[in-house]
Order: structure tokens, then C-alpha cells, then sequence
């Protein structure tokens, strides 16, 4: 297989802005190593190795000082923007802090960083050259759009799903007719055959390659489609239709660690926006955000079932993926391109740095459903909502108590039952409600039910 492509000499889009908190440290994976992301002084974002010098304890426990630099939790050393050690509190001879300061073991490696569209990316090398090498190329930014982009969020989760499976299933549009039976109109019985599918110029390692097709269901049966795959992990997908309506799709798929791929996409449509619910909009905004990612992870399981299940039937061969793979239909063409690319320019899969990739294991439901991992600790959103959520149950659970109290106060000194009844009623009303925050706040942790069968249905 030939290797010229290069997996860390690449502007990835590692999370949304509005995911990162400016006050603290955010841990992240790329390509098996561990990096932490901050905002110096300059209100710069900074991506480092997540390692501390001195007793490589994790920096991303730590903090950001009151002068904008990086302080270790362990014992305090500080760090700035360039990874450069400033400060070891333990050190009080100003001649030893110097030197130990402008050591090379006590420097932490750096990478580049820009923001471009709402999204961080990071240069994922770390040569002497790589501030230099990364102006050379541009990050796989979404194209412009006739639709104002800014208007419609970024969403971000990471899947115990590998890169591969990841974003060879976005180049598979007919498994959505099957697979997502019930959402947005999707059925087995308005599906229709891919009638063209094919590659549209050259296919190389830096441009990827650019693939048409035409539609799949009664609904698109006659619009155009384009799938463009910008290395290392972009698919831009824009669907024209005959009425002059359009689509974008604009996905990435950022190769974490080995079994993880951070999934990062916004979909921005050519119709008029609907009118949203009264009530729902005056509730804060980050709870209607919350409440919209908590409500729609249906069909994002389904994905995540099927590629999880392909995971572990391709763990238990030793065939090829053209060998395991039977791929008669003009609908495959988009599987097939992936994997050749892949194959014959980037060494059949990720060039992981800095870890071993360990055997396929398969999940357990619990694991495979946990939505607290999957989104709700990167989504500031959703973890505020939680809190407001905690917050609201427990005011239910005490007035609840309260109430009870009270109603047994009454009837003690004998007044009306109608009055009596009327604590009794806010009490169940109070219970009533701390029981379905309860069962809201576990749509932010996992899918799987808590009442009847725990089993996720499909």
C-alpha cells in the first residue's frame, strides 16, 4: 500500500468554539495523542501536548492564572503560549529557575491552531517546521453557501466508532431508506436504485476525490447530488433538486483514538425557516439547545448500531475488505471510492501517533449507548442544562416534603378537608414533576431505558 499521504501535516477541526470553555483547560484526542487546548492572554486558542515535564501528570487538570498561563494542578508550574516554562513555585534561587526554565526538558510541545468558521482546527504535527509547514495548506473549510451558514449550529459527539467505518457510512446515502425507517419520511417502500453513481475527475492523496450521483428515494429521485472527500476527514455533500431547492451537508469525521471518531457536522437547508414554539423559546437558550441534542439521538443510534456491528464482524476475519465486502450495485461506488483512497494513498487507516492500537473489543450496550461520553461532557449546553435540571428536581423533592408536612399539620388541627386538599394536590403535582425531570436528565446520560426491557430499540 502506498503511504504518501501524511496523516499529521493536516488542519483538522478538532471541536466547535462554542464547545470550549474560556475560563478552563479542554482535554482532546488526535490521532492517539493526548493534547490540551486553552486561551492565553491574547485571547489566542493553544494546543499542547497534555503532559506535564515534571511528573507528566495531565495538564488539562490544571488551571489558567490570573496572568493567562497554563498552571499545572500537580505542583504548580506554569506554562505559556509558546510551552515555554515560566514559573516552578518550588524553586526559590532565581539562578536555578532560569536554568531549569529555559531547559528543553521542561518545554512542552505546541501546535498550530486558527479558528475559521466557528470550528478550532490543529495542525497535527509537531516537527521543528510545523508553524512554517501549516501556512503552506488550507483547512477543508465548508464552501460558501447561498443559505447564511452562521445561522445553524455545529454538532459534535465522538462515537466508540472508528474512522473508517465513520466515514465510509457517509458516502453509503441508500442505507438511509433502511436503516432510518420512521424519521424524516425514510422508508424501505420509497426507496428507489441509485441509477448513477460515479467519480467526477481525477482522485489523488492532498484533493481526495469528488463523486455524482443521482437520488434514492420517490422524494430525490430526481435531483443531483455531489460528495466531495477533502483529506483527512471532510465529506461536503450538496444536494440540487429539481425544483431549485438545495441542501449542504457539511460533515467531519476527526480520527480520535483508535475505535473513536469525533464526529462534527451542520446541515443547512434551502426552505424557509419554521416558526418555532411559543413556550419552548422562552425557556433559556442553552436548555432549548440541550433539549433538542437530548431528543435526537434515535437515528444517530441506528448509526451507531450497524457500524458498530460491522466493527466486530470485521474484527473476527483476516479477508480484506474487497474480499469481505460484496459490492454488486451502482450504490456501493461511494463505499469502494473511500476505501480505495484510502488504500492506495494513506496506508489503509490512520497513522496513529504516540499510542499502540490495541485488539477490537466489543461494547456492551452500556457502553455502546452511553450518550454522557458520546456528547453531553463536550456540549456546555447540555451539561448546563443538567444542572438546571438537578436544580429544578430537587426544589420539586423538597416542596414535595414540605407540602406533606403541611397537609399533616392541617388535618392535626382538624381544618376542612377541602383545604387540606389543596397542599396534597401541589405535593403530587411537585412529584409528578420531579419524576419526569428524572427521566429527562437521562436522556443527557445514556439511551438505554430505565423502565422495561434495557434495551435499545432500533
Amino acid at each position: 500500500m502506498m503511504t504518501n499521504f501524511s496523516w499529521t501535516k493536516q488542519w483538522y477541526p478538532i471541536t466547535p468554539i462554542s464547545y470550549l470553555e474560556w475560563e478552563h483547560p479542554t482535554p482532546i484526542n488526535l490521532l492517539g495523542k493526548k493534547l490540551v487546548i486553552w486561551r492565553d492572554k491574547n485571547q489566542k486558542w493553544v494546543a499542547m501536548d497534555d503532559t506535564c515535564p515534571h511528573k507528566l501528570a495531565q495538564l488539562s487538570l490544571g488551571s489558567i492564572n490570573k496572568n493567562g498561563n497554563l498552571m499545572c494542578r500537580h505542583h504548580g508550574w506554569c506554562f505559556d503560549e509558546t510551552g515555554k516554562c515560566i514559573n516552578i513555585p518550588m524553586l526559590s534561587d532565581e539562578k536555578a529557575l532560569e536554568t531549569a526554565c529555559n531547559s528543553e526538558r521542561s518545554q512542552v510541545t505546541t501546535y498550530p491552531t486558527q479558528v475559521l468558521q466557528g470550528l478550532l482546527w490543529i495542525w497535527a504535527d509537531n516537527s521543528p517546521t510545523a508553524f512554517e509547514d501549516s501556512t503552506s495548506k488550507q483547512a477543508a473549510v465548508m464552501p460558501e453557501y447561498k443559505v447564511d451558514s452562521s445561522a445553524t449550529d455545529w454538532f459534535m459527539s465522538e462515537v466508540p466508532v472508528g474512522y473508517t467505518i465513520s466515514v465510509e457510512s457517509s458516502f453509503d446515502p441508500s442505507h438511509a431508506q433502511f436503516l432510518h425507517e420512521g424519521i424524516a419520511g425514510f422508508s424501505p417502500e420509497r426507496a428507489i436504485p441509485i441509477q448513477h453513481f460515479e467519480v467526477f475527475g481525477e482522485m489523488s492523496a492532498e484533493d481526495g476525490f469528488t463523486l455524482k450521483h443521482s437520488g434514492y428515494n420517490i422524494f430525490n429521485k430526481d435531483m443531483d447530488a455531489t460528495r466531495k472527500f477533502t483529506p483527512p476527514c471532510s465529506n461536503t455533500t450538496i444536494y440540487k433538486y429539481s425544483n431549485g431547492k438545495s441542501a449542504l451537508f457539511q460533515l467531519y469525521f476527526v480520527p480520535t483514538k483508535p475505535g473513536y471518531c469525533k464526529h462534527i457536522g451542520k446541515f443547512i437547508v434551502d426552505s424557509p425557516k419554521q416558526k418555532g414554539n411559543f413556550w419552548f423559546e422562552l425557556l433559556p437558550k442553552y436548555l432549548q439547545t440541550g433539549l433538542k441534542h437530548s431528543s435526537s439521538y434515535k437515528l444517530s443510534n441506528q448509526d451507531l448500531s450497524m457500524m458498530h456491528s460491522q466493527a466486530v464482524n470485521e474484527s473476527t476475519g483476516d479477508k480484506t475488505w474487497q474480499k469481505s465486502y460484496f459490492m454488486p450495485s451502482v450504490a456501493d461506488v461511494g463505499i469502494v471510492n473511500f476505501r480505495k483512497w484510502l488504500d492506495e494513498f494513506a496506508g489503509g487507516k490512520p497513522a496513529w501517533q504516540s499510542v499502540v492500537e490495541a485488539p477490537f473489543q466489543e461494547l456492551s450496550d452500556k457502553q455502546l449507548y452511553d450518550i454522557w461520553h458520546r456528547h453531553t461532557k463536550h456540549c456546555p449546553s447540555c451539561r448546563q442544562s443538567l444542572v438546571l435540571i438537578d436544580k429544578v428536581k430537587d426544589f420539586c423533592q423538597n416542596f414535595t416534603a414540605v407540602l406533606a408536612i403541611l397537609a399533616l399539620l392541617l388535618i392535626a388541627i382538624n381544618l376542612p378537608t377541602r383545604i387540606v386538599l389543596i397542599p396534597l394536590l401541589f405535593g403530587i403535582f411537585s412529584l409528578i414533576c420531579s419524576y419526569k425531570l428524572g427521566s429527562i436528565r437521562e436522556r443527557f446520560m445514556s439511551s438505554i431505558p430505565k423502565k422495561g426491557l434495557p434495551v435499545v430499540k432500533l
